[in-house]
């Protein structure tokens, strides 16, 4: 999801076709590429938040921040301390009114759903939120963790 072009992938073609661009500009090898559920990709573009991502003119993928935290925000022990806080965002949506943060994961979905997955990842997504916020100055609008192999499920 890092390289691949969302404008063109709202048909199965476009998918095959990104496919295998990344395979002859080697970001993916030719077992990579063949192991790629062409389906999951299709279906994300499919759904509203992939929709918006194709469309948007502001968005940001694999982007790196460091921020220095308050020792005392995670632990009290840790009171006057500064702890460096770094992390990627997967992708981020920048609009008018906010900040859409989205999380792709890759975990195979069990028979309890995605609801456990989530939790193992909300603090992580929230903290991204966080950053984002103090970085460019506007509120987050909506944290997403998208399952490929489940649905999108929205932490907030």
């Amino acid at each position: 999801m890092q390289f691949i072009r969302y404008e063109v992938c709202d048909t199965e073609e476009g998918v095959a076709a990104e496919l295998r661009r990344l395979e002859a500009e080697e970001f993916l090898t030719a077992r990579q590429a063949k192991l790629v559920d062409q389906k999951k990709i299709l279906h994300f573009f499919a759904t509203p938040l992939g929709k918006r991502l194709m469309s948007g003119e502001n968005v940001l993928r694999e982007f790196k921040f460091s921020l220095l935290e308050p020792g005392e925000k995670y632990h009290d022990a840790l009171a006057g301390e500064e702890i460096m806080l770094q992390g990627v965002v997967d992708c981020c949506l920048l609009e008018p009114d906010g900040i859409t943060i989205l999380d792709f994961k890759t975990d195979r979905v069990g028979a309890a759903g995605t609801r456990p997955l989530a939790q193992r990842y909300e603090a992580q997504v929230r903290a991204y939120g966080e950053a984002l916020q103090r970085i460019f100055k506007k509120p987050v609008i909506a944290l997403y963790l998208y399952f490929f192999d489940g649905e999108i499920l929205e932490s907030i």
